[in-house]
């Protein structure tokens, strides 16, 4: 049962120091999103030692006290007996399997190694297909303004307004009128005779206002 409680404990609170063995670290990797096959990896945990001498802090027996439904004092006790059990065990050259942790054995320098389970906390790969969502409304920012993604799509769907080219014909005929006057006074001359009628005019006589009587 203390492996069992003690795995508990690893697993909300990510280490475990225990005495004569060192310290088990519940190690995390990331998420991995695989695109091309539209899957999404869970993460995955492991249970690593790192060795060195250090106690659990105080409330590490006041959890125990709690999980075995007994006082402080006697999970002081009860915690010490099974790191020196494990201890013993380990220096005679026995291997300890900890469900779900690993497996402990003496390495050839007197410390403890430790072969961590990888797959226990791991978790099958979800699908994840991206959902387009095409009426979905979002803002946009056009300059200093925001308008929603529908307001934008009425925007650049207007039909074009017909424009009108009244002022381009306006601007032929000045042109053709402009033309015309250079023409007539490059072929006449820029003289005011030029410019008026060159026929001559002759005058004819008056015919009579009166009658003569008989």
């Amino acid at each position: 049962m203390m492996y069992t409680a003690l795995y508990q404990y690893l697993l909300q609170h990510k280490e475990l120091p225990v005495p004569g063995i060192g310290t088990f670290l519940l190690e995390r990797t990331s998420a991995v999103i695989d695109f091309p096959n539209k899957k999404i990896y869970p993460p995955v945990y492991a249970v690593a030692l790192k060795q060195g001498s250090q106690l659990p802090q105080k409330g590490f027996f006041y959890w125990l006290a709690q999980a075995f439904n007994i006082t402080d004092r006697e999970a002081v006790f009860r915690f010490n007996d099974f790191a020196f059990d494990m201890k013993k065990q380990l220096v005679a050259g026995d291997v300890i399997t900890w469900n779900r942790v690993g497996t402990l054995s003496r390495g050839l320098a007197g410390d403890v190694k430790l072969s961590p389970v990888t797959d226990t906390l791991e978790e099958k790969p979800i699908t994840a297909e991206k959902v387009i969502r095409e009426r979905a409304e979002h803002m946009v920012r056009v300059g200093e303004d925001q308008k929603t993604s529908a307001e934008m799509v009425e925007m650049l769907n207007q039909p074009e307004q017909k424009k009108s080219y009244w002022w381009a014909f306006a601007l032929a005929a000045v042109l053709l009128a402009i033309v015309f006057i250079g023409w007539y006074f490059s072929e006449h001359g820029v003289e005011v005779s030029s410019a008026a009628n060159g026929k001559r005019l002759n005058p004819e006589l008056p015919g009579a206002t009166y009658r003569m009587l008989p």
